[in-house]
């Protein structure tokens, strides 16, 4: 429950705070993360090559995958922060509110696919995010999974999300809690362009 209160708490701020990003032609990037490496044991499935988006059930709040021919994830949309290129490693925003800020640095972005059931497997992986805000900041590190059959139609992939957040300073909501109360969501293809 805590971590759900943090989930909560960091992207009502960020809501808030109306972060947008910064010029990045000037300002060095984090570049800790390149583009995923795709399992090599199993072909991506063709249908799945393209743009996905899911909604969450926070409001403005959606997830976004790019996925490339060979299953290799090069674009995200990330609920907290929006758009994100992998090969960047991250995105820095600026608030409103002088001072205020948020940096979230991205780790692994994989997906894994496994034949014999039809099953997508993603993992994105935030390494760390720190929140600044005038009255204090919160730190952490997130893992998003994102599991469920391929869609023969081509038209939606239904997945089940499970959020992994350690807020610095916090106890963790525990794993089995996580793992029995996954996300349903129910992801779309568009055109990602229309996102940059």
């Amino acid at each position: 429950m805590k971590k759900l209160l943090a989930s909560l708490v960091l992207v009502c701020a960020v809501v808030n705070l109306g972060c947008e990003p910064q010029n990045t032609a000037t300002q060095d990037q984090p570049r800790i993360s390149g583009p995923s490496k795709p399992d090599e044991t199993a072909k991506f499935p063709e249908i799945m090559v393209g743009a996905w988006e899911a909604e969450t059930s926070l409001e403005g709040s959606k997830w976004g995958i790019k996925f490339e021919p060979d299953g290799s994830i090069l674009k995200i949309i990330h609920s907290l922060v929006g758009p994100i290129d992998v090969a960047e490693g991250g995105v820095e925003l600026e608030g409103r509110v002088e001072g205020a800020y948020m940096v979230l640095q991205l780790g692994d972005c994989q997906s894994e696919y496994n034949p014999e059931t039809n099953m997508l497997n993603v993992k994105i992986v935030t390494d760390h995010y720190i929140l600044k805000l005038p009255n204090g900041d919160l730190q952490g590190r997130i893992e998003d999974y994102f599991s469920g059959p391929v869609s023969e139609d081509g038209k939606t992939w239904k997945a089940e999300w499970r959020n992994y957040n350690w807020l610095d300073g916090a106890n963790p909501l525990p794993v089995d809690i996580i793992d029995a109360n996954p996300i349903p969501l129910v992801f779309t293809k568009i055109d990602f362009s229309r996102e940059k």
